[in-house]
C-alpha cells in the first residue's frame, strides 16, 4: 500500500507541473519592474482565491468521528475550475489583460490554466470525547512556482448523540493551513463546516455532504523579489472566499476507502482522496 500512495503521489505532482516554462518569480519581476500595486493585487487576487478553495477542499469523506486510536491516512487533493471571467482582468492603460491563470499577449502574461490541483498528504487521529485531530502536509519544488510548504492542522466534534437521527452522522470541523511559496509568498486559509453522512444499505458506500465557510489572505513579500524592482513592501491581497457546499461518495472496501465530491463556491472544485482506514 506504500508503494500505491508513493505512485498516486508522484502522479498528481507530475500533472501540477505541467506548465509554462516562466516561473511565477519571473512575472512578479516583470510586474515591480513595469506596472503598479494595483496590477499586481488584481494579477494575483484569483491564486489568493484558488489558494482558500483548494486548502478549504476535500477536508472529509464521512460525518461520524472516529475514537482513539482508529485513523485515516493517505493523500487528499482538489482541483479548483478557475472561471474565465478571472483568467483576465481591466487595467486602466492596458484594458483587458491576464491574471497569474491567464495568457495572451498583452500586459503581464500567466500561466494560461483553467485549473490549479493541490494534492497533500491527509491524516486522521480519534481521540477522546467524539474528537477527531487532522493533519495535512506539503513539500515539494514546482517548477512553474518554487518551494511550496503546505501545513494544516484542525479539529472534527462529532454531533451525532446531539442529534438522535436514524442512518445519520454529523460533524463540525475547523481547520488551519498554512502556505508558504519560497521566499515570495505567505498564505493563511481558515475554513470551518458543517458535515453529516448516510450509510448506503447493502454496498460499502457513504454518501456525505455538508456546507463550510473558507477564508484566505495572501501576503506577497516585494522586497524578495529579484532584479531591479520597486519595494513596495507587504501586500495583502483577501481571497474572495466565502460559503462552499460539498456532496460526495465515500466507498471502504477492507482497509481502503476512496471518496470523491463536488464543491459549490466562489470557485467550484473537485475533491478525491485514496486513505488506508482503520
Amino acid at each position: 500500500m506504500n508503494k500505491l500512495l508513493s505512485m498516486v503521489i508522484i502522479f498528481l505532482f507530475v500533472l501540477i507541473q505541467i506548465s509554462p516554462s516562466q516561473t511565477v518569480e519571473n512575472y512578479l519581476k516583470d510586474i515591480t519592474e513595469n506596472n503598479t500595486r494595483e496590477y499586481m493585487k488584481s494579477y494575483l487576487q484569483p491564486f489568493s482565491t484558488a489558494l482558500g478553495t483548494s486548502l478549504g477542499g476535500s477536508l472529509y469523506h464521512r460525518g461520524y468521528t472516529k475514537g482513539f486510536p482508529r485513523f485515516d491516512v493517505g493523500v487528499s487533493m482538489a482541483y479548483v475550475m478557475i472561471p474565465d471571467e478571472d483568467r483576465t482582468f481591466r487595467d486602466p492603460v492596458l484594458g483587458s489583460v491576464p491574471t497569474i491563470f491567464g495568457g495572451g499577449s498583452t500586459g503581464v502574461n500567466g500561466f494560461d490554466k483553467g485549473g490549479f490541483l493541490l494534492p497533500v498528504l491527509h491524516a486522521n487521529v480519534g481521540l477522546i470525547s467524539s474528537l477527531e485531530a487532522t493533519g495535512r502536509f506539503t513539500k515539494i519544488n514546482i517548477d512553474y512556482l518554487g518551494d511550496l510548504l503546505i501545513y494544516g492542522a484542525g479539529l472534527k466534534y462529532g454531533l451525532s448523540d446531539f442529534l438522535p437521527l436514524p442512518l445519520l452522522d454529523f460533524s463540525v470541523q475547523a481547520i488551519y493551513h498554512k502556505f508558504t511559496l519560497g521566499d515570495l509568498m505567505d498564505a493563511g486559509t481558515f475554513s470551518m463546516n458543517v458535515q453529516a453522512s448516510i450509510d448506503v444499505p447493502v454496498l460499502p458506500l457513504d454518501i456525505y455532504g455538508g456546507i463550510g465557510f473558507d477564508n484566505s489572505s495572501l501576503i506577497v513579500k516585494t522586497a524578495e523579489i529579484g532584479g531591479n524592482n520597486q519595494d513596495w513592501g507587504n501586500l495583502n491581497i483577501e481571497g474572495e472566499n466565502g460559503v462552499r457546499f460539498t456532496v460526495g461518495a465515500s466507498y471502504t472496501l477492507l482497509f481502503f476507502n476512496l471518496h470523491a465530491d463536488y464543491n459549490i463556491g466562489t470557485y467550484n472544485s473537485l475533491g478525491a482522496g485514496l486513505m488506508i482506514v482503520l
